[in-house]
């Protein structure tokens, strides 16, 4: 049975099937890779062409491939800057590493392999290029010069993550992203190409587009997964280099996570901190929120321990067996100056009464019969004499009564039971003032502590920090409840406590508005 035959009405349209067959069949779409020598370089426009050949052997017959490649002007200039070449015929005669995209070209019914990246063969040269853009970043100060610790960073909320969407390395990263909401960081992906010669454009212009975004991103991590040295050489780069290190000191942490453990590339020298996988900065970051979380349920238990201990002791400065001991102090010093004052009273009554009996004693003791006798000697003496004791008797009345008068100062009494008073009316008023103030103090200061504690609890907690203060968290479905337009009659509704949880139905809304 023959072959069956394809007939086409002109050349254009064999051309076209021939081209859907290749499509179809993923050809025109195949990225190759391989070795070969480099005879010639030649540049017609905007295009460089590249021409290899090898040598083989057929039925005995010694013959020769030769393959013209492509290349833009641009993407050519950007591999040749990064294999350090001096002019385009530094290829020539030498064999090269070359990787590309296979198409078909019509106009010639014929294949051409578009390349994007070229790399020296073998890993000395990688490495002496390595090392010389090295020297040049040391030179610049731009190579990490301490060792870092993710723990040295604020809990990590927002990743910016550059890196190709079809990169094995970062599904590797999403998958070892282990932390659940609401601690889960937020994670936007800011596409590049990871290989050949537009790896470094590409991370520029996410570098630039992170930094211009109005999200303010924590760190942003680097990623690929592993491959040969000819793969990760485009990552070493004098610019890229340059670029990632003044990104850690004008933006925020770059974290590099390039190939595996033995990979090593610039940015893994400038960047904040190197992770030796994708998965080992998946799991930094992971461990560095758990961490934080574990601190802040620990501060939470130290705040709660705080907060009883506050309330605890202005309770013992409010308790009323406290201020009955107070207000018996009170009293008993009141009671005690009233018995000075009594006391006071008492002896200066006493001394006052001795003073009047002592006067008493001295007008009884004048005695007229004394003079009885001295009477007969002469009528003149007598009446001399007992006018001048009558005298005395008055002066001496006088005196008496002035020094009894002058005992009786009561505006001196009244003076110092004034100040005794004053003293102890001013003594009660200042503790009275010391407990009122006291408690006042004790007050403010829970008061603000309880002020700080919601404000911490409800930046961090948000709903859930009502149930520290007894209150309850209401939920329709995976929805937070917080306001009476969210329900209807007949709705049900989970009702979160501190210390469980229960169901209820809504059976009447009344709104406000």
């Amino acid at each position: 049975m023959g072959e069956e035959t394809l007939e086409f009405k002109d050349l254009d349209n064999m051309l076209e099937h021939i081209r859907t067959i290749l499509a179809d069949a993923g050809l025109t779409n195949l990225r190759v890779k391989f070795p070969a020598d480099v005879t010639n370089i030649n540049v017609r426009g905007s295009y460089v062409y590249i021409n290899v050949s090898q040598d083989y052997v057929e039925r005995g017959t010694k013959r020769r491939i030769d393959l013209s490649m492509i290349s833009g002007t641009s993407a050519f200039a950007r591999m040749g800057r990064q294999l350090a070449l001096k002019s385009s015929s530094d290829l020539k005669g030498k064999k090269w590493l070359f990787e590309g995209t296979l198409s078909f070209y019509k106009p010639r019914a014929s294949f051409s392999i578009w390349i994007d990246t070229i790399a020296p063969i073998g890993e000395s040269d990688i490495a002496a290029r390595r090392r010389e853009i090295y020297l040049a970043l040391k030179a610049r100060n731009a190579l990490r010069t301490e060792e870092h610790d993710l723990a040295e960073l604020p809990p990590i909320k927002r990743i910016a993550v550059i890196s190709s969407s079809t990169a094995a390395g970062l599904g590797d990263f999403f998958s070892n992203l282990s932390l659940q909401y609401p601690y889960k960081p937020i994670v936007h992906l800011f596409e590049s190409y990871m290989q050949g010669n537009r790896t470094v454009p590409g991370i520029l212009s996410a570098l630039k587009k992170i930094a211009s975004c109005p999200v303010k991103y924590d760190v942003v991590v680097l990623t690929r997964g592993g491959g040969s040295a000819s793969d990760l050489m485009y990552f070493d780069n004098l610019d890229l280099g340059s670029a990632i290190s003044d990104f850690n000191k004008t933006y925020c942490p770059v974290l590099s996570a390039i190939g595996h453990e033995r990979d090593f590339t610039i940015p893994d020298f400038v960047a904040w901190k190197r992770f030796d996988t994708p998965t080992a900065v998946a799991r930094g970051i992971t461990e560095q929120v758990n961490e934080y979380i574990a601190s802040l349920e620990e501060f939470a238990d130290l705040l709660d321990d705080e907060m009883n201990w506050l309330f605890q002791r202005a309770w013992d400065e409010t308790d009323p067996k406290r201020l009955g001991i107070m207000s018996d102090r009170i009293e008993e010093n009141m009671s005690r100056t009233e018995h000075f004052f009594e006391d006071e009273i008492r002896v200066l009554s006493g001394t006052i009464l001795h003073r009047i009996g002592q006067a008493v004693n001295e007008l009884g003791s004048f005695n007229p019969t004394r003079y009885v006798l001295s009477i007969e000697r002469t009528m003149n003496e007598i009446l001399a004499l007992t006018e001048g004791l009558i005298n005395r008797a008055e002066t001496t009345i006088q005196r008496s009564f002035h020094y009894s008068e002058s005992q009786l100062d009561y505006a001196g009494l009244r003076n110092q039971l004034d100040r005794h008073l004053m003293n102890a009316n001013g003594q009660v008023e200042l503790l009275d003032k010391g407990i009122f103030r006291l408690i006042d103090d004790k007050i403010n200061e829970a008061g603000n502590d309880l002020d700080d504690l919601f404000n911490d609890l409800t930046l961090h907690g948000g709903y859930a920090a009502s149930l520290l203060f007894g209150g309850v968290v209401l939920k329709k479905a995976d929805r937070i409840v917080n306001s009476v337009r969210i329900v209807s009659p007949g709705d049900e509704v989970d009702c979160i406590f501190k210390d469980g949880e229960a169901k209820a139905t809504i059976d009447e809304v009344k709104s406000e508005v």
